[in-house]
């Protein structure tokens, strides 16, 4: 039976092919997710692990925080740790992140994604995680050092005068030496600035500090028994792991970086094996119903139904593992391409040779042909019922299954669906949307299992301003005469279509709304000051923007991270009078005359989740502890706020950093808006190359790019999915026409000619183009507009539906329909008249 199907697989070569490829794009991208990723962590890993101390001894920081305020602790620690028995040396090390290097043209360096490191040099240069490749160790503020990739690109060479921004200020310094890339840890492989240890405290941090100690045993201590005794030493402040246990966690740690990598591409090959799905089920179930004389003959000389579905399981595993070995091939390549172009952009990010694990092996030919066999498995099922007596006949028909308890199941999954939206709808937030999207994950699949039955009456709909002439009339029954196959056609790009409809709507609501919001939020800030490459910058921005005349006042907005209870949250510091012109707000409760009484400010939604009201306490923990503040005010929804909003002072108390986030600037009264703004830059240009300066309609704009961003990257995704549903309808309407060859010839022998039988076979492909689209368009308007209605205390308070953007879609859902019918059509018109109605 596999030789018999194997057989047909070569003898339908087209099926073969179009199957094939939907089955490889989806194996591609999981593929090249896994070797990209077991590559890049295997390398790292290894560096990982040679680099790794005896013992590791870190601040216990009371939240998660990145690496760009990270906790730090005092030289004091570093003096008890080294006199803890069997310590041989403490070495403290200092890491931050964002910090700019400027290449010789004034320019930021373009990093690719990578966040710049600052780093100290440490006392013993043999406990650093970077070792020294040319000239000499930086010393005092006029010094320091590159990583030996960074110097490479930018042309500097040691000796050179090399301009920095850092977190504090911006400086510039001689050349001193070159180092190797940090080889473990956050930094692995990111360009990297180092200074000596006083200079670095400065520059990075403000203030005294280290973010790590590494500490040397002497010979024959137990690294156990000495963390215990820094532990017991030290107390709950800090965290003491051994050489293990950070190789453990560093490991861990990279699995989870790389893991949102992967799960990004693992997200592409999902759709696309999905969508394709509907291609090999529609293309299975065809291909029984052509060869059901041909099956049903091999059962009555003897095949059992077990063998028949054998034969067409063997064609679904010749498929899929065609399919998963040149996707396989294929994400090898697209891996190597990835570290290609890191190497052709010299970022000296640790590599090693591609790692393609027996895992990843199977794991594709799991999938591939898992995916393969599970859609045709249907069809194989049906093609086994087929009575051998059915040979003797003219006309064979494959048995289906009664449609009652599929619409069944169906009308139960959309009573569910509109459960879940109505709910989603109710509870509003987060949780409203995540219900929202399983009420829309379940409508489509109500949809799929509703679609024979809706199909016909939808396309007759949708068919009838096409008019009543006979290759209309003639298409559009040929779409209606399958209702199953048409369903399953059109859902791979109902799907398709479902998602751009969605995203047009929601990405078209943000940006109404994030214009709204910065014309209600922005009062007499003409004028708002950001950092362009990193989040924060110096108070040496702030003071020189107040200095440039024409500026009435300068409010500065801090911000850092911290939790309540489990619920992570936003801390915002301002200065006084930021609330009362700057930032334009409202008040459901309380009043911004609390934040001079030490009390904080929250926005409704976090007082909404957190069941906080005016005049209750609450502990907020940030990177320095735990403190307890008093609610002073609730906040209705404003985007420049949303955050827990507290006074500067306060700010600083709970352990935040001096760095500026945001400046809002008001304009004296008899200045021009842009003169003000031409002077701020002509102060900032030279030390501070990344600082944006922007007036409120620019900002706004600026506010937009990440969501153009957004469809950008979710384009490709979208593009993709709809390829593989355009193959579906080429393969649907090729197939057809091999079934309807008979038909066909006597069509063209009673008078149809070549354009008309075309154009039959156009109306054919557009009738289950627009009932693809159609069902697709409702399914992602409806979801776009539960969602901002859930979200409408979130920052999503516009609904904007872009009626030209989906009229232009379904547009060209239709044009795309209509291409492919060209080649189907072509086929058809080229068949022998006199052999078409000879053939059975």
């Amino acid at each position: 039976m596999f030789k018999l199907g194997l057989r047909s697989v070569l003898a339908h070569r087209l099926r073969f092919v179009l199957c094939t490829l939907a089955v490889t794009l989806g194996v591609a991208f999981a593929g090249g997710a896994m070797v990209f990723t077991d590559s890049l962590s295997t390398a790292l890993k290894k560096n990982f692990a040679v680099s790794t101390a005896d013992v590791t001894v870190t601040p216990a920081s009371p939240i998660e925080t990145g690496t760009d305020r990270p906790a730090t602790f005092q030289i004091e620690v570093v003096d008890r740790i080294a006199a803890v028995p069997g310590v041989a040396a403490a070495i403290p090390q200092l890491l931050v992140s964002n910090v700019q290097i400027l290449g010789p043209d004034g320019k930021p360096l373009e990093n690719y994604g990578l966040t710049s490191f600052g780093a100290a040099w440490p006392r013993d240069p043999g406990a650093a995680p970077f070792k020294l490749v040319d000239g000499t160790a930086p010393w005092g503020g006029g010094q320091l050092a590159l990583d030996e990739s960074t110097a490479s690109r930018a042309g500097y060479h040691v000796g050179d005068q090399v301009r920095i921004v850092t977190p504090t200020r911006a400086v510039t310094a001689t050349l001193t030496a070159t180092t190797t890339p940090v080889q473990a840890g956050a930094a692995a492989g990111a360009p990297l600035v180092s200074f000596d240890g006083a200079t670095a405290q400065l520059l990075l941090l403000g203030k005294p500090g280290w973010t790590s100690v590494t500490v040397s045993l002497k010979p024959g201590s137990d690294p156990a028994a000495v963390s215990k005794a820094i532990a017991d030493t030290i107390g709950d402040s800090v965290k003491v792991r051994t050489a293990q246990q950070v190789t453990t966690d560093g490991e861990h740690d990279l699995d989870n970086t790389f893991g949102g990598f992967g799960t990004v591409l693992l997200l592409f090959a999902g759709l696309a094996l999905f969508v394709g799905g509907f291609l090999i089920v529609n293309t299975f179930a065809m291909v029984v119903a052509q060869r059901s004389r041909e099956l049903a003959m091999l059962r009555a000389i003897g095949a059992s139904r077990g063998q028949i579905t054998g034969t067409v399981l063997a064609e679904s595993v010749i498929i899929g593992f065609v399919g998963a070995t040149l996707g396989l091939l294929v994400g090898i390549a697209v891996a190597s391409g990835i570290r290609f172009g890191y190497e052709l952009l010299d970022l000296r990010i640790p590599t090693a040779s591609l790692q393609v694990t027996p895992t990843t092996i199977i794991a594709c030919y799991l999938i591939g042909i898992g995916v393969t066999v599970a859609a045709a498995a249907p069809a194989a099922r049906r093609a086994g019922k087929l009575p051998p007596v059915a040979a003797m006949r003219d006309d064979v028909h494959v048995p289906e299954r009664s449609l009652l308890v599929r619409v069944l199941i169906g009308a139960f999954m959309l009573l569910m669906a509109v459960l879940f939206f109505g709910i989603g709808v109710g509870a509003g937030g987060l949780p409203g949307t995540v219900l929202i999207t399983l009420g829309t994950g379940t409508a489509v699949l109500a949809i799929v299992m509703l679609n024979p039955l809706i199909s016909r009456y939808v396309v007759r709909a949708l068919m009838y301003p096409f008019g009543r002439k006979a290759p209309v009339t003639l298409g559009r029954r040929n779409a209606e005469r399958n209702p199953r196959r048409t369903s399953a056609t059109a859902s791979a790009l109902m799907i398709s279509v479902g998602l751009i409809s969605g995203l047009l709507v929601i990405s078209a609501s943000v940006k109404a709304s994030i214009d709204k919001s910065v014309v209600d939020a922005l009062g007499t800030a003409e004028i708002l000051v950001t950092n362009d490459g990193t989040p924060s910058f110096g108070t040496e921005v702030g003071d020189r923007t107040a200095k440039v005349p024409g500026v009435q006042s300068v409010q500065r907005v801090r911000q850092q991270s911290g939790e309540i209870g489990s619920t992570n949250v936003q801390v915002t510091g301002v200065s006084d009078g930021t609330l009362a012109g700057p930032v334009t707000t409202t008040f459901d409760a309380g009043s911004a005359a609390a934040l001079a009484a030490g009390q904080a400010i929250l926005p409704r939604n976090l007082a909404k989740t957190l069941k906080l009201t005016v005049g209750k306490p609450f502990d907020l923990k940030t990177t320095n502890g735990t403190h307890r503040l008093t609610v002073g005010g609730v906040l209705a929804p404003n985007r420049q706020l949303n955050a827990i909003v507290v006074s500067l002072p306060t700010y600083a108390t709970i352990g935040g950093s001096p760095s500026d986030n945001l400046l809002y600037v008001e304009v004296a009264k008899g200045n021009q808006v842009a003169e003000v703004r031409t002077g701020i830059l002509d102060q900032l240009r030279k030390d501070y190359p990344t600082i944006e300066v922007r007036d409120q309609e620019a900002y706004a704009a600026v506010a937009r790019e990440p969501v153009n961003g957004v469809l950008i990257a979710v384009g490709f995704l979208l593009a993709m999915a709809i390829l593989i549903a355009l193959l579906g309808i080429v393969n649907t309407l090729a197939l057809g026409v091999v079934e309807r060859t008979r038909e066909i010839g006597l069509l063209r022998a009673i008078g149809m000619d070549r354009p008309q039988l075309s154009r039959m076979l156009r109306v054919e492909s557009i009738a289950i183009t627009l009932l693809g689209a159609f069902l697709g368009l409702a399914i992602g308007v409806a979801f776009a507009v539960a969602v901002q209605s859930a979200m409408v205390d979130d920052g999503l308070a516009v609904r904007d539906i872009p009626v030209l953007q989906l009229v232009i879609a379904v547009v060209l859902a239709i044009v795309f329909g209509v291409l492919a019918a060209v080649w189907p059509s072509r086929r058809a018109a080229r068949l022998d008249v006199l052999q078409a109605i000879a053939s059975e």
